[in-house]
């Protein structure tokens, strides 16, 4: 099997290696956009760093899902500068191809909160936050959280 090593939007030290299924191992390049799942249900569109045969021995390797991109989206001369960015600036390459990129080329899921019909919230006692919370979740049926609707929340009690 094909393995690739993707950056990820993410403050992580280090690349991932996932699985490239047969139908996509003579389309991938480096420099593509892939999708992939990155912990239990997050999808992130990740870059492909480098293309090898060396299996991981410390975790489950898992599929890529999609090949976004037929031709690289960013060439090996970036990604070379990329890394001297994130050395320089001592940040991560996921933080710096965050930066780099144009939002509509970034694809991360959302977390979306709903309330468990099976549960009596009447025995306990909520903060007026989660109180507010749960009168909008029973008004909508489900509240979107992602990064930015964090860090409005966060500035807001600053």
């Amino acid at each position: 099997m094909k393995y690739a090593d993707v950056i990820l939007p993410l403050a992580i030290e280090r690349t991932y290696t996932f699985g490239i299924p047969i139908e996509m191992q003579n389309f991938i390049q480096i420099g593509c956009r892939v999708e992939v799942q990155f912990g239990a249900k997050k999808i992130y569109s990740g870059i492909v760093k480098t293309l090898h045969d060396n299996k991981p021995e410390l975790y489950e390797v898992k599929p890529i899902r999609a090949l976004l991109d037929k031709e690289p989206i960013v060439m090996p001369s970036q990604l070379k500068f990329w890394l001297w960015l994130a050395n320089y600036y001592c940040c991560t390459e996921g933080e710096v191809m965050a930066a780099a990129l144009p939002a509509h080329l970034k694809l991360v899921s959302d977390t979306f909160l709903v309330i468990n019909p099976d549960v009596d919230l009447n025995e306990y006692d909520l903060s007026d936050d989660e109180y507010m919370l749960l009168q909008a979740l029973a008004i909508k049926q489900q509240e979107k959280i992602n990064a930015e609707t964090k860090k409005e929340k966060q500035d807001e009690k600053n």
